[in-house]
């Protein structure tokens, strides 16, 4: 290496690890019991509580194991202007403490077992730079990318799939959104796929004005035909049994991103320095909720509307954008409510002025820095919510779930250092 005179500093690195894990549900292991209001009963006349098992424990449960294989290169140059970090990694986490399903004759329908396994890999690069440097202007950058994948390795015993839902509203909570399954990855969104809204030519008109679905057009819903009517949301009959039922669920969307990164701007002048630091994420899904209720989805009434909803289908307005009123059919969910969350954001800037210090020096300062600073100033995006870098439930089989969840705040710091 003496000969590549451009390269000060070169290392390869290589590691591995075992990690445990056991912060999923305090008490797992033990039977649990609850006294609720509804299950009292009266004895010898008297109203009493009683108390019924709420929960099976596991006595062999134990913890998680992720076992972690790391390959990395540092890599300095150039008199130590440039420094480049490559990591790839394959991390496996097996006995995984997850809620699993029993049989309905254990009385229970779920409890805590060491099931499964879980593999994520990816590639982490991160470069950093100074620029440009003389005795006035300064300038460094860096930048960073990382890509992840994540995959089901394995599940309960037997089990091919899991399913979840999500408790954001009573009507909703049991229904499936998401999907974990074997060889795929975990964070998919299952549903049906929108396929626009039925059209007067979807229908049969009787001599008494009533319109009923043609023999051959699919219903959106388990309910009869005939109470299906132009204007109303239109699912896609992926098996052809002209019923929407569970086998016409499939993945529509993926709550995990391709990529994510930042970039980062440092440059002082003088007196001057200014930070100005970019984060992007591509390639993620958002399940937004939000649609679901204020377009008119959920079946309540007197709720404020998005104004998408000016837009609604009409006999003149003959469009597959959106659903007549009251058109929205079963609670279910779909395609028209995943939307791109990919992003790019201005996260930061700060502008700061150092006092020159031989003035300081006559009032016994050593240092005197006034600053300003912005944080999540813009965001380029097409997702139509607040915010896309959002999930409602902290899990990893339910990513970008967005349902009131508040955006990140526009702040705008002013401030003083002084060193004595």
């Amino acid at each position: 290496m003496q000969k590549a005179k451009f390269i000060n500093d070169l290392k390869i690195r290589v590691s591995y690890g075992l990690v445990g894990n056991n912060r999923v549900s305090d008490y797992a292991y033990a039977n649990t019991l609850s006294s609720p209001l509804i299950f009292g009963y009266y004895f010898n006349g008297n109203p009493t509580s009683s108390t019924i098992p709420s929960a099976l424990g596991n006595k062999n449960l134990k913890w998680e194991t992720t076992a972690q294989t790391d390959a990395g290169i540092d890599l300095t140059v150039f008199n130590s202007r440039i420094n480049l970090t490559v990591d790839i990694y394959r991390k496996i986490t097996r006995d995984l403490l997850l809620n699993a399903d029993l049989p309905p004759s254990s009385g229970f329908l779920t409890a805590y077992k060491n099931i499964g396994k879980v593999q994520n890999q990816g590639l982490e690069i991160s470069i950093n730079a100074r620029i440009f440097e003389d005795a006035a202007f300064r300038w460094s950058s860096g930048f960073n990318i990382a890509f992840n994948t994540n995959k089901v390795l394995a599940l309960n015993e037997g089990q091919e799939s899991l399913q979840s839902t999500i408790n954001w509203d009573n009507q909703w909570k049991n229904t499936t959104a998401y999907i974990a399954k074997v060889g795929q990855p975990l964070g998919l969104m299952y549903g049906y796929i929108w396929d626009g809204n039925y059209q007067y030519k979807d229908f049969d008109k009787s001599p008494a004005g009533n319109y009923t679905l043609k023999p051959n057009v699919g219903s959106n819903t388990t309910t009869a035909s005939n109470k299906i009517q132009p204007g109303y949301i239109k699912y896609k009959d992926l098996n052809g049994d002209l019923i929407m039922n569970d086998y016409d669920n499939t993945i529509i969307g993926n709550g995990n991103p391709k990529y994510t990164g930042g970039f980062t701007n440092n440059l002082s002048y003088k007196g001057f320095d200014l930070n100005i630091f970019f984060q992007f994420s591509y390639g993620a899904n958002i399940l937004n909720a939000n649609r679901l209720v204020f377009e008119g989805n959920s079946g309540r009434t007197m709720q404020n509307q998005f104004a998408s909803v000016l837009n609604r289908w009409s006999p003149t307005n003959q469009n597959n954008q959106m659903f007549v009123a009251k058109g929205g059919g079963d609670k279910v969910y779909s395609s028209r409510v995943i939307e791109d969350g990919s992003f790019l954001r201005l996260k930061t800037i700060q502008l700061g002025y150092n006092i020159n210090s031989a003035l300081l020096k006559r009032i016994n300062i050593s240092s005197l820095k006034l600053y300003a600073s912005a944080q999540n100033i813009i965001t380029w995006t097409k997702y139509t919510g607040f915010d896309p870098e959002v999930s409602v439930y902290n899990s990893a089989l339910t990513p970008g779930f967005d349902y009131s969840v508040y955006p990140r705040a526009k702040t705008v710091t002013i401030g003083l250092n002084v060193s004595f």
